[in-house]
């Protein structure tokens, strides 16, 4: 008899709700990367594409680092015609037929056409 409650015992975990909210942390840093640094060459041309989205009314892709938590995040990517620059907040408004979203221009990684 000692022997079967013994191994119920020994087969049973403990989970603090501290270790519990450790494990789910670290789970969600897996898919999370490090802010991306983009060279001054590649930060000037992004942002002339942004631009002349503005001046000539043509879609671009914009790809973008959103920060989750301590400088490690994601990358999100639309597709749209530039519409409004806010050049006080340093960000723009890009727009699609079915979303609108602002994106700050230090964030965005790289604009193709």
């Amino acid at each position: 008899m000692g022997r079967k409650i013994d191994d119920l015992f020994g087969s049973m975990r403990m989970i603090l709700p501290e270790h519990k909210a450790e494990i789910q942390r670290m789970n969600a840093e897996r898919g999370l990367i490090e802010r991306p640094v983009v060279d001054e060459i590649d930060f000037d041309e992004n942002c002339f594409r942004i631009y002349d989205s503005t001046q000539y009314d043509y879609a671009i892709n914009v790809k973008w680092f959103r920060e989750v938590r301590g400088g490690l995040g994601v990358y999100e990517t639309a597709w749209g015609v530039v519409k409004e620059i806010d050049a006080d907040k340093r960000r723009f408004r890009l727009v699609s037929d079915w979303d609108s979203v602002w994106i700050k221009v230090e964030d965005v990684v790289s604009v193709t056409k």
